[in-house]
């Protein structure tokens, strides 16, 4: 049984959501109960539908359905394979002059170019979560500079919490990171496209390794990774299928907390699963160069509403840069 605010959005009161795909197969995993597929011409559907199914599918066929769905999302695009990153197809399309639909997903089994926080390579295997979502609160909220930050971290560390890892418990590393027994599972990313103090748009990514663990370049900032079916006892029970539908309500449910003023309780969730908070870190410049430049480091006091490090004995708190854990 999965913890109550976080059950399966089909077990939820439902709406409508209108999923279009290229690959039913793949659809599936992601929808489960998702079927009565129809054959759909991208030239016939509504245009801000129309515009996003032309960025992301190569065919102009592809298939539509309709499903109940929890009540955070009106559209999933799911495809095979992604020629390019679906978060930043999202996020230049958000600040052109298209409409795009609102409430958005899309998702692929595994594709190209996709990469994590600062344009650091990912490789997107199949059997993994690479999911991106956009919303256009078109509203003034508090805390966005970083709450959509915290809002997928959080999200994406209470679907890990919902997988039996034999003990392991998942927390998060700073800023964005999921870590499991010191392996990083997760990242998440966030793009905002504001008007005045007002918040148009907002692009979310989460990479969550479910069932493989990718290829990845290890170095002191991310010195092991691995996927959930690495800490079960039965890796089967470790599915794509099972985590998805619990990823995108959570999410779902804190982006609209977020949008209704609780960046507060956000953030103290975000604090609680904290893997910093107490220990010694060390802090470098953010670049690609070996050997850059120590900002800081020392114990981890507390952490501030920017998402600023409070380090013992430093003046001043540590608002960017690299971590790595010391201890």
């Amino acid at each position: 049984m999965y913890p109550a605010p976080f059950l399966p959005f089909f077990l939820l009161d439902s709406i409508p959501m209108i999923i279009l795909t290229d690959n039913i197969t793949f659809a599936q995993r992601c929808i489960p109960q998702s079927d009565n597929w129809q054959d759909c011409k991208i030239s016939e559907l509504r245009p801000a539908e129309a515009t996003l199914a032309r960025e992301l599918f190569k065919s102009s066929s592809i298939m539509k359905t309709e499903v109940s769905a929890g009540e955070h999302w009106d559209y999933l695009f799911a495809m095979e394979s992604a020629a390019q990153s679906q978060f930043d197809m999202l996020a230049r399309l958000a600040v052109s002059d298209v409409e795009l639909p609102d409430r958005t997903l899309c998702c692929a089994e595994y594709g190209d170019e996709f990469h994590g926080f600062k344009s650091r390579s990912w490789e997107a295997c199949r059997g993994n979560i690479h999911l991106s979502a956009l919303i256009k609160p078109e509203r003034k909220i508090s805390g966005a500079a970083v709450g959509f930050i915290i809002a997928a971290v959080i999200a994406a560390l209470q679907t890990v919490e919902t997988f039996d890892l034999q003990g392991d418990v998942p927390g998060i590393k700073w800023v964005n990171d999921i870590l499991v027994r010191g392996a990083k599972v997760g990242g998440v990313l966030a793009r905002l496209q504001t008007q005045g103090s007002n918040i148009e748009s907002a692009v979310v990514g989460i990479g969550l390794n479910v069932e493989q663990k990718p290829a990845v370049e290890r170095d002191a900032y991310v010195p092991e990774v691995a996927a959930l079916s690495d800490f079960s006892s039965d890796p089967d029970t470790c599915r794509h299928a099972d985590a998805f539908p619990i990823l995108i309500d959570s999410l779902g449910a804190h982006l609209q907390d977020l949008c209704q003023g609780n960046f507060n309780g956000l953030l103290d969730l975000y604090r609680q699963h904290s893997l910093i908070l107490g220990r010694v870190v060390t802090i470098c410049e953010d670049t690609r160069e070996p050997g850059s430049q120590v900002i800081a480091q020392g114990l981890v006091e507390s952490i501030g509403p920017s998402l600023e490090l409070y380090i013992k004995g430093q003046e001043k708190p540590v608002s960017k840069g690299r971590l790595i854990l010391l201890n």
